[in-house]
């Protein structure tokens, strides 16, 4: 699902080219800029795609994109299937594609659309199919202005989406939208919807009114909306009236039809969308003769206009920016229908750039991780080798505990007690300054500075993507062992190394329990193109050893051949890069990719694990020889 924080969505109509950008603002969205380019001539594929060429050249496209598909251009079913989920579910589904679309499947993209549940338990599914061919032709138009397109998506379900999203309707509605080449009716109940094309549109009420009068289409245009204003307008109407007729007959059989497939309801509101909606007389035509509420789409409830938008003057054609309005509501995640009918292939290489603009940034946030791990703690390590200088104090006093003992009486045994308390938490104090020395041993202090100048100095050339790629792998495997984190926890702990999780049990009888114990655990990545096994062995030789190191001039040595420290090197959790005919250079319209094109690097997660101070019956006799 798209879920991007700012959006273009391009609505190219026969006769004009409608685009909004919107981007998330709180709980809705805000239009930030809006375009409305009448079509210059020619053939209707001619003129959309200079009216988009001219949109690109009067403002920045380079962002996420969304493209709205007129209706008329899809094949559109509604079928009930049995109430299976998960797998089950996508093979009937596809199953249930081959049998209602109408041509070879492997002619046509299609997808689908879980929309709700019908009376009789099963669920009801939208499948929608478009000719790959008209597809292909439209992505080398966009391609043609250097437009990457994210979302390709339908009209119809652009204004289904705006409608759930603005009105969000509690009773069952209908919303047609009349454009200058064909009228969408979307019948919403619930979470239910139908479509259908009507065959009734705004060039047919321009071209009655051009026959009649022997104006031009232009004229015959402005006579449309301004006919009101007009001496002549009872004529106007006239022309009109036989195609609203119609247009009424449509409307009553597209509503008789759907309460057949849903039962007896009852529809007393139709909303008006489209550029012709404002044609004189309509509104009181439909409401007298269907003999329900006619709405006229002027403003929107949950999507504010920006400034900007403002200015281009959106407010007084609302009505006809709708269904831009909903395919960018999708491409910010914040609609009900999910509907993408670019190619797979298209969609794979679309998430993978998602994907690894997420993936770049979690390895810069490493970094600053560190770097501020290094910048906070630096100091403070500083301070803590001189605190751990001063335990020897502690250590004393603990030399003298036995002495102590000797001397004091049967009534000062409190007092020992007491002693007892106060040493333990003067130690248990110092532990964790004691661990942040031994983690900042094996943290090099350059290792950010390291890595950014490398990327300073010999930085990948602009011009291509694959260096840029290849030049960052380059850089990141200068540094093959990132630090995420370091968790500690005080624990009780056996003298077997069992940890008790909860603090109210009890060992067994006779096993010795330490409450004064920490559990140790640093975690992060390896970035290597070994296997588990290799960077295991790394992993021993870069953290484990030196750790070790420390605990043995700290504790003493352990026993022979025993190791203090646990380490775990998981399998490989993802790709850094992956294969995309996104990473060319330079390729040729039809010409196949190399499949050999494979930039792909293993991330090892690592984790290292100890308790401190180590248990006497893990590690000897040295720590009590330290006590």
């Amino acid at each position: 699902m798209a879920d991007f924080d700012e959006v273009w969505c391009i609505d190219a109509g026969r006769s004009s080219l409608k685009a909004v950008k919107l981007q998330r603002a709180g709980n809705g969205a805000e239009i930030v800029a809006a375009e409305k380019i009448e079509n210059p001539g020619g053939t209707e594929v001619d003129s959309s795609a200079a009216a988009v060429s001219a949109l690109a050249a009067r403002h920045d496209l380079s962002g996420a994109l969304v493209v709205t598909l007129p209706s008329r251009s899809a094949l559109t079913s509604f079928i009930p299937i049995p109430p299976v989920a998960g797998k089950k579910l996508d093979e009937l589904i596809g199953y249930e594609a081959q049998q209602n679309i109408p041509l070879p499947i492997d002619e046509v993209i299609w997808a689908s659309h879980v929309s709700g549940d019908t009376d009789d338990g099963e669920k009801e599914v939208g499948i929608f199919a478009v000719r790959s061919e008209e597809i292909s032709d439209l992505l080398v138009d966009y391609s043609q202005d250097d437009l990457e397109v994210d979302v390709l998506t339908l009209g119809n379900v652009g204004l289904l989406n705006l409608i759930r999203f603005d009105l969000r309707p509690t009773r069952p509605i209908v919303a047609i939208e009349i454009g200058s080449d064909h009228t969408d009716l979307i019948i919403v109940n619930g979470s239910r919807f139908w479509f259908r094309s009507i065959p009734i549109a705004g060039k047919d009420f321009t071209q009655a009114l051009q026959d009649k009068f022997g104006c031009s289409e232009q004229e015959a245009e402005n006579l449309k909306v301004t006919a009101a204003q007009s001496e002549h307008a009872a004529k106007i109407f006239k022309e009109v009236q036989p195609l609203l007729r119609d247009l009424v007959s449509e409307i009553n059989r597209s509503i008789g039809y759907f309460k057949s497939r849903v039962g007896e309801i009852k529809i007393e509101d139709l909303f008006l969308f489209g550029g012709s909606s404002k044609l004189v007389g309509l509104r009181k035509f439909l409401e007298e003769n269907l003999r329900i509420r006619v709405q006229l789409t002027k403003n929107l409830s949950r999507i504010r206009v920006g400034t900007d938008a403002i200015t281009s003057g959106i407010q007084q054609e609302m009505a006809t920016y709708c269904t831009a309005v909903g395919g960018a509501l999708q491409g910010l995640g914040l609609a009900d229908v999910d509907l993408n009918l670019l190619p797979q292939e298209k969609q794979e290489a679309v998430q993978f750039q998602k994907k690894k603009k997420t993936v770049l940034i979690a390895a810069a946030s490493l970094y600053i991780l560190i770097a501020f791990f290094n910048l906070n703690f630096g100091g403070k390590i500083t301070r803590a080798e001189a605190v751990l200088a001063e335990t020897g104090i502690v250590k004393e006093l603990k030399k003298n505990q036995d002495r102590l003992e000797e001397l004091a009486g049967a009534d000062s045994q409190d007092l020992l007690i007491k002693q007892d308390g106060l040493l333990s938490r003067g130690t248990g104090r110092l532990i964790p300054r004691e661990i942040l020395g031994i983690v900042a041993t094996v943290v090099p202090a350059d290792l950010v500075a390291n890595v950014l100048s490398l990327r300073a100095e010999d930085g990948p050339e602009k011009d291509s993507v694959l260096r840029n790629v290849e030049a960052d792998q380059e850089i990141l495997n200068g540094q093959k062992t990132w630090l995420a984190g370091l968790d500690l926890r005080k624990i009780r702990v056996t003298s077997d190394g069992v940890i008790l999780e909860d603090a109210k049990s009890k060992p067994d009888s006779g096993v010795q329990v330490y409450d004064d114990r920490y559990e140790v655990v640093v975690h992060g990545f390896r970035y290597d193109a070994g296997n588990a096994a290799s960077n295991d062995q790394k992993l021993n030789e870069l953290i484990v050893i030196p750790i070790e190191a420390q605990l043995a001039e700290l504790y003493g040595e352990a026993d022979p051949g025993t190791s203090r420290v646990e380490r775990t090197v998981l399998a490989e959790t993802m790709l850094m890069f992956l294969k995309s005919e996104g990473i060319k250079s330079g390729s040729i319209r039809g010409a196949k990719p190399d499949p050999t094109l494979n930039h792909g690097t293993n991330l090892y997660p690592w984790k290292i694990r100890w308790i401190h101070p180590p248990l006497p019956g893990i590690d000897s006799d040295s720590e009590t020889e330290n006590e």
